[in-house]
């Protein structure tokens, strides 16, 4: 089968991390002043030099190993095993999993909000949504790999990319109808459940080994990267910058129900609920891959497959009607899993696999300089990440804030 090019690769990167991110961020820059435009930068820098050195390390495995240079479905999980042993791969896996499986979830949840809000006249609850999107989304997940459904790539990142336009004019216009803003001052909480939205906002790399597994030429999987980092910065910064520099703390977790309803907000949730729809696909595919070696199941469309596969959209369906609050997973799985996956795990098994040596492998090293920097991005992501996840488990089981599951309120209203 022909793999994908590096444009196309580039476009289901850009397209799975795009959208809700670019929802979540401007309540982020609130919870931590202008400051928080800066740790957009600097994350998006940071966490596109790991996936780029992640894809480093799987050039490194084909080049060592020859099982790995057919695809394979168990990338990351592989890096890690080869990197540091049996213990590393279960790790690598459950990491891989929880972060996947979490951004299903909230990809689900915001997806059924937006069409909740856009049939409100229909009289359907929110909760109902979120079984009708999943009954949809069921027969696709079937599909095999990401090479076999590149299309709904290309509609992921085309629909955010008219979104983040539309979005931005939307809140411009808005400008002269906000009166009396406030810009609080941040807490140490805030600050750091702001950052787990900003590390969710780059957090892809569970799925980049994944993709990369899928190109024909999987060295210039660093270019696909690169191409897609530029392309999120650009649209991130200016929603997020003005999204805060408007509403003030007046933005709320999605930024949509800010801005004033009309034809224009109504168009941004007809896109961005496709958006979500289309990576909704994306994600959920490497966990079902690795479950699927895991179970022996065919590589072949099979009915083992379609088996797997619904239950696992049962699964994320029963996370979903128990935890209708999209900005509580968010926070969580930004916090703990996505650092370790994007900020920790990268440089950690890039240089551990460049230490190991063979007479007939190619000579790799690491200069004394990136080890700093690598050093640098671990202790930044291992710290950040246990205190925002200490955050955001605060955040779900403080009372105040506590958000019945669907099966209790159906209305699902507390989203």
């Amino acid at each position: 089968m022909v793999g994908m090019s590096v444009l196309t690769t580039a476009v289901f990167v850009a397209g799975e991390m795009a959208g809700s991110g670019v929802l979540a961020l401007p309540e982020s820059v609130v919870g931590t002043g202008w400051i928080g435009v800066v740790l957009i930068v600097f994350c998006c820098v940071n966490a596109g030099y790991c996936g780029v050195i992640l894809g480093r390390c799987w050039v490194m495995l084909e080049e060592r190993w020859e099982e790995y240079q057919e695809k394979i479905r168990y990338p990351y999980a592989a890096i890690g095993l080869r990197a540091s042993g049996r213990f590393m791969r279960v790790a690598v896996s459950f990491c891989v999993n929880f972060t996947l499986f979490g951004v299903a979830t909230v990809f689900l949840l915001l997806s059924s909000q937006m069409i909740a809000s856009l049939a409100e006249k229909a009289g359907i609850y929110f909760c109902y949504w979120v079984l009708i999107l999943g009954a949809i989304l069921c027969p696709l997940m079937w599909l095999g790999t990401p090479n076999d459904f590149w299309p709904v790539a290309v509609g992921a990142l085309a629909t955010t990319m008219i979104a983040c336009f539309l979005l931005f004019i939307n809140i411009l216009t808005d400008k002269t109808t906000e009166k009396d803003l406030i810009y609080p001052t941040p807490s140490l909480k805030s600050f750091f459940l702001s950052f787990a939205t900003i590390l969710f906002s780059f957090g892809g790399a569970s799925s980049f080994p994944t993709i990369q597994n899928d190109m024909k030429d999987r060295t210039k999987f660093p270019i696909a990267v690169t191409i897609a980092f530029i392309v999120l910065l650009v649209l991130y910064l200016p929603v997020a910058s003005t999204g805060y520099a408007v509403y003030g703390s007046n933005v709320k977790s999605n930024i949509l129900l800010s801005v004033t309803p009309g034809p224009i907000r109504t168009t941004i949730e007809v896109f961005l609920a496709l958006h979500l729809f289309f990576a909704f696909l994306i994600v959920v595919n490497p966990t079902c891959q690795e479950l699927e070696e895991m179970c022996h199941v065919p590589h072949r469309f099979s009915w083992k497959r379609c088996l797997l596969r619904s239950a696992m959209m049962v699964a994320i369906l029963f996370v979903a009607e128990s935890v209708p609050h999209f900005g509580k997973i968010l926070n969580l799985i930004g916090g703990s899993t996505i650092t370790m996956m994007t900020f920790v795990f990268p440089p950690m098994f890039y240089m551990l696999l460049c230490h190991q040596k063979q007479p007939h492998w190619p000579e790799r090293t690491v200069p004394l300089h990136q080890k700093v920097y690598f050093a640098e991005i671990m202790m930044i992501g291992l710290i950040g990440g246990v205190i925002s996840t200490y955050s955001a488990l605060q955040d779900i089981f403080d009372p105040s804030s506590f958000s019945p599951p669907c099966y209790i309120n159906i209305a699902g209203q507390d989203v």
